[in-house]
């Protein structure tokens, strides 16, 4: 069948071989996908140089590939789900064409260094893959590479550095020859990075190979001490650092990240950052972080910011709050959840909490903002709150589900937000007095999950009080929880 383009065997279930393919030399699609009696598929497929499409997709009993391939034209590659298959083939020649090279729950142990062909890989997943241990220096010939996706990767034990030493393999055809030792590669490009769940990777150099990434996603690995070299990773946004139970440091971090989660990181001791904006070195928080279960980082920063104050128990707010010209969000336990007794509002909470002030005339705009508060209790799993702020009864300010998770231990939620950064785009600043108005709202009610709430005016140091209280109060029994939904 000479001119035979496209061969659909998927669900043939007694079917054990593929047949021999090298009287077909312009197929083009191959479907042998949930095949589940597949064990082998014959080497003539190696050779389909017009082969676009590969679905291998649940051949749960598939261990062979072909051991050398020649797929020039191949754009996709399905092998998901094949548990058994333990290596992927030695790769002749650019593949120029293919994109992604997805191997989700496959028995892969670790891939060749000849993967570096595959030259305008833009997505490498390996999630779920319970045997991988390593990964080829090749990878870093990838110059469009934006996802490298590793969760669930139990035996990754590192991740290759840019300076490794590693040849690609060279045959006659190929034009494509260069390799980690013969020439300096270009560092990565990522929009992310993820290994969640990596329990045995330790190892953070390979860090220093990322020339810029948005998100690095490592949570749930071992690692005791993140490298310095995250500093110099450009545009990195998100870092989540979640679960690593061993981490006890946190070096500088490049100024363009807005989001931590070292959420139970119950060995954590130190962030720079936070140290630094204690110290008073630096005033800019990190746009949102999340400390839950991080008992020892907290006690330690707590011990920080009051070295100088006699007074058992103080707080980490006040320190936190001051000089602050941008918004942030974070969450951390204490030993007693409560709002601080030097916020000018606050009070038991229960579903729904509103409270009101009125600018002066004096008030100003500039270096003036609103720290938000609440209190959670540790009885419960999780807590979910929504934020509204009106000025003018005109909605400025809106922060989505908010969820803390206080299953071990008391955790205070504190969000700050300047007035500058309230205002929304078309409308015109109101000149004081002006009528603030912040709802907090808890629709999904757990009981007692909420502790209290509070509302604080930020201002900078001696300046004179520029608002006033009008009222504050739980509003829940005047209404319906239709009405309470309606907020939503």
């Amino acid at each position: 069948m000479e001119n035979l383009k496209s061969l659909n065997l998927k669900r043939c279930e007694f079917l054990a071989s593929s047949p021999d393919l090298s009287g077909s030399p312009n197929l083009e699609f191959l479907d042998l996908s949930f095949c589940t009696s597949l064990k082998k598929i014959h080497s003539s497929v190696g050779s389909l140089k017009k082969l676009v499409h590969l679905d291998l997709q649940g051949c749960s009993k598939l261990r062979m590939l072909p051991g050398i391939v020649n797929w020039r034209s191949l754009q996709t590659i399905n092998l998901n789900y094949c548990r058994m298959v333990e290596s992927f083939p030695e790769i002749v020649g650019e593949m120029k064409y293919m994109t992604s090279l997805r191997l989700f729950s496959t028995g892969i142990k670790a891939l060749p260094s000849s993967i570096g062909y595959l030259i305008n890989l833009e997505w490498l997943e390996l999630d779920n893959c319970g045997n991988l241990t390593d990964l080829p220096c090749s990878i870093y010939e990838f110059q469009n590479l934006e996802e490298v996706l590793l969760n669930d990767c139990p035996k990754l034990v590192r991740f290759p550095n840019k300076g490794d030493s590693e040849v690609l393999p060279t045959y006659s055809k190929v034009s494509h020859d260069k390799g980690c030792s013969s020439m300096e590669p270009d560092n990565l490009v990522l929009r992310g990075f993820t290994a969640r769940g990596c329990a045995t990777l330790s190892n953070t150099d390979f860090l220093a190979s990322l020339d810029w990434a948005l998100e690095i996603d490592l949570s749930g690995s071992a690692i005791v001490i993140l490298s310095e070299c995250i500093n110099k990773i450009g545009y990195l946004r998100e870092l989540n650092l979640s679960g690593c139970r061993r981490l006890v440091e946190i070096p500088e971090l490049p100024p363009s990240i807005r989001r931590l989660d070292v959420s139970d990181c119950i060995s954590l001791e130190r962030i720079s950052k936070l140290s630094n904006v204690l110290e008073r070195k630096e005033s800019q928080m990190i746009e949102e972080m999340d400390l839950t279960n991080c008992w020892r980082l907290c006690q330690n920063l707590v011990q920080m910011a009051n070295k100088d104050d006699d007074e058992v128990g103080a707080d980490l707010f006040f320190p936190l709050l001051s000089s602050q010209q941008s918004k942030f969000t974070i969450t951390f336990p204490v030993p007693r959840s409560e709002v601080p007794k030097w916020f000018s509002c606050q009070m038991d909470f229960y579903r729904r909490f509103e409270f009101c002030i009125e600018t002066l005339a004096n008030f100003k705009w500039d270096n003036t903002g609103l720290a938000l508060c609440v209190a959670v209790d540790q009885k419960l799993q999780y807590t979910d709150f929504v934020v509204y702020i009106h000025i003018n009864e005109v909605r400025v300010s809106y922060l989505p589900e908010q969820l803390v998770n206080s299953a071990e231990l008391d955790h205070v939620w504190l969000h700050y937000v300047p007035f500058l950064e309230m205002w929304r785009v078309g409308y015109m600043r109101p000149l004081p007095p002006f009528t603030c108005r912040v709802i907090m709202l808890q629709y999904f009610y757990k009981s007692a999950s909420i502790k209290s709430c509070g509302v604080h005016l930020v201002m900078p140091p001696n300046e004179n009080v520029c608002m006033k209280l009008i009222h504050a109060e739980n509003l829940t029994s005047k209404l319906s929880d239709d009405e309470v939904y309606k907020e939503f």
